[in-house]
Formats: structure tokens, sequence, C-alpha cells
């Protein structure tokens, strides 16, 4: 009885790209199509005598009309076609292959294709080129790919080695490596610190009332608006400092109160450079930073900073104490929380979460009684102008459920380990939902970029209003679409990632602090310090608040209900980083 395996047509995407001063024969879309369609005739036939190679179909052709330069993901024809990829149901593709003219038509630049390469090899797609040897589904094309990476690789190391000698020579001569000059300074035509007096007379100010005149960093921070002396980030901008516009998104002579302590904790102004602050990311100790033998101008005498860093020590430490004394509470979940909503109210393409922080509210004085609570920090008027609208979650629920939650983790490793099993059919599910995450994550950073662009042709009078706003509107619907892709990713991640390991890291903590638990609520202290030992994040996510609601104070417009929370675990051996997707108690009919 034969038993041979019928063979399949491979099914070939096209990603086209020109841009106008390409629009010449060589590089016009009938040549590059032509060319590719000759490859694919090229492959034979299969025994049964269909062709080996098929198009996949007009509506897996990807055409971009734009420069070689452009980034890769704000691409929009490669952007529609990652995202066929990434909606296709499990375990299917919309095509086996992608086909291109040329190498460069997806990148000019050998990292970017490798990261392209990277993501067709994620979903198994394979790639071919019809004027260059290479293709990936063969053994010759996929050696080629190998020979590429052990270039680029040697490319890099000798970037790298010519950079930290370079960077060490401008280090020497006291040249400014950073990305944003101090506020006071401008660089000069060699790259060191020059005083630039517009701003250098705000510093000596900030520190005359800091020291002089005992002023808080806050009350500092309101005179300045007060004012209208331009923010450090509208000043950059207005003196040259950096191009583009100011990044500031509460007005041009709005001043933080961290900012000012900034300014009051920076050596620079005392003329000293330092540099190597911090090794693979984390940030050194001072003892350890290297400080360069350039000397530049300083704006503030180093006394004076002396000064200025002992009061800034003093007013931490009573800060520290006088909260204990009138709180004499302690917030488990402090450090942890943050704010979901407030994303919206970050940097363009940052997506920055807002803290939370506990408070209290006096109920009655006699008897003397506080209801403890959370609430994001962006409600602080002084700090933001924009408060956010998602109502405070009572402390002792929230502080019950978490505790909840590791108690049952702890309490049965072995049993949380099986029901992940069950979940999870095998490790390509993990790997291709990690993948889509990564992707989706690539995808909506992508965004800001993208209405920039647009806003920028509108500005120029490429596009009218109406087109203007018809791209705006349709990059809105691909961010919420991203957004949702990507909870459901998290969720279905938080689902399928426990495995062996995370169960043995699960039993050594339960062995050490499971008995602890049963006493967590009387001792808030040690409580603090099992969650913290466990947690390494909560993030609040929120829904609008509709009329079937019932939430504790005054009903006001615009608020955000607490809907759910994400727990991200940080165990000993930092084994397990997903979340845990919880919804939580407000009373509505929809929920």
């Amino acid at each position: 009885m034969e038993n041979d395996s019928e063979e399949v047509q491979l099914r070939v995407a096209l990603y086209l790209r020109v841009s106008t001063e390409e629009q010449v024969e060589k590089f016009g879309l009938p040549a590059q199509r032509s060319a590719i369609e000759g490859v694919i005739k090229s492959r034979g036939k299969l025994k049964d005598g269909r062709d080996a190679f098929v198009l996949a179909g007009k509506s897996y052709e990807y055409v971009d009309d734009i420069s070689g330069s452009t980034e890769i993901d704000e691409r929009p024809e490669f952007t529609r076609l990652k995202e066929d990829v990434l909606n296709a149901p499990a375990g299917q593709k919309p095509f086996d292959i992608v086909a291109v003219y040329k190498i460069d038509r997806f990148a000019r630049k050998l990292s970017v294709l490798l990261d392209v390469l990277k993501f067709f090899k994620q979903y198994s797609i394979e790639f071919i080129s019809s004027t260059e040897s290479i293709d990936t589904s063969t053994p010759f094309g996929r050696a080629m790919l190998g020979i590429m990476g052990i270039i680029a690789e040697l490319e890099l190391e000798t970037i790298k080695e010519r950079t930290q000698r370079g960077r060490a020579q401008a280090n020497l001569e006291g040249v400014f490596m950073g990305a944003n000059t101090p506020y006071g300074y401008k660089k000069n035509k060699y790259g060191q610190l020059a005083v630039l007096e517009e701003e250098a007379k705000i510093v000596r100010e900030i520190f005359r009332l800091f020291i002089i005149e005992k002023k808080m960093p806050q009350i500092i921070a309101d005179k300045l608006k007060e004012k209208d002396i331009l923010s450090p980030d509208a000043s950059a901008v207005k003196n040259k400092k950096r191009k583009g516009v100011s990044r500031k998104l509460h007005g041009q002579y709005f001043w933080r109160a961290e900012k000012i302590r900034d300014i009051l904790s920076d050596e620079v102004y005392t003329g000293r450079l330092y540099y190597n602050k911090s090794k693979n990311n984390k940030p050194l100790p001072k003892d350890k930073w290297e400080e360069s033998p350039h000397r530049h101008t300083a704006i503030v005498y180093a006394d004076l900073f002396e000064l200025a860093k002992v009061r800034l020590q003093e007013l931490a430490d009573k800060k520290a104490l006088t909260q204990k004394k009138l709180e004499g509470h302690i917030y488990p979940l402090s450090g942890l929380l943050k704010c979901d909503h407030c994303k919206e109210y970050s940097m363009p393409g940052k997506l920055e979460m807002m803290s939370w922080t506990g408070g209290k509210k006096l109920v009655s004085k006699e008897p003397l009684k506080y209801s403890y609570y959370y609430f994001c920090n962006r409600k602080n008027i002084k700090k933001f102008p924009t408060i956010c609208p998602v109502v405070p979650i009572p402390a002792d629920s929230l502080e019950e459920y978490v505790t909840d939650f590791i108690k049952q983790l702890l309490s049965n490793p072995q049993a949380v380990y099986e029901y992940q099993q069950q979940l999870t059919s095998t490790k390509l599910n993990i790997s291709r939902l990690e993948a889509d995450k990564e992707h989706y994550e690539g995808l909506l950073n992508s965004l800001p970029a993208k209405r920039q662009a647009v806003r920028v042709q509108h500005k120029e009078l490429v596009i009218d209003t109406q087109t203007l706003q018809k791209e705006i509107d349709e990059l809105n619907k691909k961010e919420k679409s991203y957004k949702d892709k990507l909870s459901e990713t998290d969720y279905k991640l938080s689902q399928a990632t426990l495995s062996k390991g995370y169960e043995t890291s699960l039993k050594q903590y339960a062995e050490k602090y499971g008995k602890s638990l049963e006493k967590t609520t009387e001792d808030k202290q040690e409580l603090y310090e099992l969650i913290h030992g466990l947690i390494y994040q909560i993030t609040v996510y929120s829904r609008p608040r509709n009329e079937k609601d019932v939430i504790a104070g005054r009903k006001k417009e615009s608020q955000f209900i607490p809907e759910r929370i994400d727990i991200a675990l940080n165990l000993p051996q930092n084994l397990l980083r997903e979340l845990y997707t919880h919804k939580f108690g407000v009373k509505s009919a929809e929920l």
C-alpha cells in the first residue's frame, strides 16, 4: 500500500516598493513583477503536473510607494502584510513565501533585513529575492543568510569598538555625549558645555530661592510658571539646543517640582562632568562614576551646591518621618500599582503608566476614624493639569484580594502547574503568542511616527484637511485594534506560560513564606515585604462608569471604574513575568 504524502503548492505573496525617483524601467512595478514571476515559473512542476509555486492572489500583493529610507514599520503595505500574518487563524498562514525583486525593496540596512527575516521565520514563512541568491527555502539560501549574519555581527563589534574608543576620547576632552543638553548650558563647536546665560540666570535663581529663602521645590516651580519662564523643554527648542517642537504636554511655561529637584541635585552646574554612570542599563553608585578631566564653566559654586544637597536630604528625611507619624499606616501595594488609563497622557510613543499611591480620608472625628484607599498619582492638580478620571480603590479590599491571590498561588503550586498544562497544548503555542505580543507592540509603537508624517503632509499642503482627518481616524482604529489584540494575547500568555521550573520556584517560595501569610493581615510591614518579594507590578485597567455602577462619593462626568488588575509575578529566579488577569468587584449588572 502506497503511503506517499501529497505534494503541496507553495503560495507566494509579492512585496513591491517604488518611489518617485525610482520610476524608471528597471525599477518600475511591471519590471519587478515580471522578474518575480520568472522566478516562480523556474521552480518547475509537481509530480501531478501542477506548478510548484503559485501566486497567493491579488489581496496578497503589497505595493509601497515610499522611499527606501523609510523605517520598515512605517510602511503602510508592509504593516498590512504583518497584520495579515498575525491575524491568520492559529496553525494557518495566508501564504508560504514572500518574494521581492531586490533585497533593498525591504531594507537598505542589514540589521533591518535580519529583523524582517526573523519575523518570517517565527511564522514559518520563506523569503526569496529574484535578483540575489537568497531563498530561505533552500539550504544554500539559509547558508547565505548565516554568512550575512556573521558579517553583520562582525560589523557590529567593529562599530562598538570604534564607538568605545571615540567615547573615551570625547570624555577626556569634556564632550557632552547626552542627547539633551542640561538646562543652563549649550554645546560649543567642540561639543563641550558652554553657559547659556538666559537659562543660567534661572538656575542661579532656583538655587537662591531654595537655599536662601528656603522655598520648597513646588513653590519654586509655581513661581517660575507665574513669571512665564519657559520650561527646560520649550527653552531647548527656542534656543535651538534641539530640533523639532516642544514635547511639553502641559504648556511651555509648566514647571514640575521634580525638575527643580533634578537641577538642585545635578553636579554638572559645578563644572564637573561625569560619565559611565551605568552598566548593563543599571545605574552605578556615585563612587563608581568616572569624571572627565575637562572642566566647563560652573553656574553654581560648589559650596552652594553642597548646601542644596544637604537641604534636599533633610527635606527627604523630614517627609519620610512626617509621613510615618501622620499616617501610622503602611500601604503594602505602594510602588506596585500602575494606571493603564494614564498611558494616553504620556509622551507620544512611550505609553508610560502612572503609579498609584496610598492615601486616607477622615471618616469621623469622634471616634477618630479614617478610610484608606489607593489612587492614581495623576490626581495631583499641582503636578498635572490633566487629572486621571479613574476612581480610587478601597485599600482593605484590594489588599485582601491580592493577599488571597498569593495564598491560593502558594497553597498548591502543583495544582497551578497542572491547570496551566491543560491549557497549553505545545511549546509552539507559547512561542507564537510571545511573537504576536512582540509584533503587536511594534505596530503600536509605530503609530506616533505615522500620525506625525500625516500631519507634516497636511502642513505642506500635500493632503487636505478631510484626508488628514480620515487618515488620523484610521490610525486611531488601528491603535484600538492593536491594544485589544495585545490585551487578548497577554491574557492567553497568562494561562499558557507556567512550566515545571515555575512550579519549583513556587514551592520554594511557599516553603519560606507560606506560613507567614496567615498573619499578614495584622502585620502590614510583613505583608509589604512578602508582596513586594513576589509581585513585580500590578496594572489597574478601567472602563467608563455607567449609571448602574454603585461607587462611594459623588458621581462626576467622565469617571472611569477600575475593572480588572493584571498581576505580574517576580519569582526568586525571575522565571515568571507573565500576567494573571483578574476582575474585581465593582457593583454593576455588566460585570
